[in-house]
């Protein structure tokens, strides 16, 4: 039985096999890839590399600690995690198993799509899901945010202290009264369209234009990026009977990274931590091996578990 098996090549899985290396941990990392979202940055037409360099070279330094050490890595994708005596089994999509006494879960999360004409081919070309990650590229611009919840909210407000111009387009009002919306909505260079549907994606070689129907026309609004800010998708299933999730499914978590579930710790994305940064899921990483390292030398036993208010 290994002491540790880490699920997920993003940042924060990245940075717990580090840990876990350097701690010596008899563990094994399973992901098909490394590096998560990190592996597709955001092109813009004025933008130069050296500008967004900075958190590829970071991981990039994660990935060559760990790229050499095959012993440690199950290139697959997991498909089931059962509870056993001592620990967990893991089972992989060819049907190999793992056991193991604790899991650092690292899974991730997803942007919710538009599903509209242009959004896939835009991808990544002028069109992104994390203004939290690229709104300083965003200097004196117009940018469009895509939403009407609190993800879109705080997009709009990042963008609007730099950029030149931000149209919100809300399909429902969503958190567009609340104070959070009131607040960021009232600057001068905000401009909210509400009850507006997008029906397509318009551009070159990047996305130049988004067209949308308000009012009972049809409009298309120019902009230099599109930021799409509708709820993010945790890849929690996996763990959905085992630990406890909040309202949106994302994995209830401490400050150790402790779910509910002795031994299963979780970091990054996936989590309710709001770790959406790859210097946030790298440090999340880190944090979830020490207290899995804790939880092994026997630093809280069966109690060493996240605790929620109230139950």
């Amino acid at each position: 039985m290994h002491e540790l098996i880490i699920i997920g090549g993003g940042p924060a899985g990245l940075a717990a096999a580090a840990y876990a290396v350097r701690k010596r941990m008899d563990a094994l990392f399973i992901s098909r890839g490394l590096g998560g979202r990190t592996n597709r940055r955001l092109l813009l037409p004025w933008v130069e590399d050296y500008q967004v360099t900075i958190a590829e070279e970071t991981i990039q330094r994660f990935r060559t600690q760990l790229e050499y050490l095959d012993f440690m890595r199950v290139r697959s994708t997991v498909t089931s995690i059962v509870q056993i005596d001592g620990g967990f089994r893991v089972t992989v999509a060819d049907g190999k198993f793992f056991d193991t006494q604790t899991i650092i879960f690292a899974t991730g999360a997803v942007g919710e799509l538009l599903n509209v004409p242009g959004e896939r081919e835009f991808e990544m070309k002028g069109l992104c899901y994390s203004a939290m990650t690229y709104a300083p590229l965003m200097v004196d611009r117009n940018a469009t945010v895509v939403g009407d919840e609190v993800l879109a909210l705080r997009a709009v407000a990042e963008l609007s202290r730099i950029g030149t111009q931000v149209t919100l387009i809300a399909e429902t009002d969503g958190d567009l009264n609340t104070p959070l919306g009131e607040k960021v909505l009232c600057a001068d260079n905000v401009i909210v369209k509400r009850r507006a549907k997008v029906l397509e994606v318009k551009g070159d070689g990047y996305a130049r234009g988004i067209v949308i129907r308000h009012e009972g026309r049809v409009l298309e609004l120019p902009t230099d990026a599109i930021f799409i800010e509708k709820q993010l998708v945790p890849k929690s299933e996996l763990v959905a009977d085992l630990v406890a999730l909040d309202e949106c499914g994302f994995i209830i978590v401490d400050h150790r990274n402790r779910t509910t579930m002795p031994g299963l710790f979780a970091a990054g994305d996936v989590t309710n931590a709001l770790a959406f940064q790859v210097l946030m899921g790298l440090g999340d990483g880190e944090k979830a091996a020490l207290s899995a390292f804790d939880y092994l030398m026997g630093m809280g036993g069966a109690d060493f578990v996240c605790k929620i208010p109230g139950e």
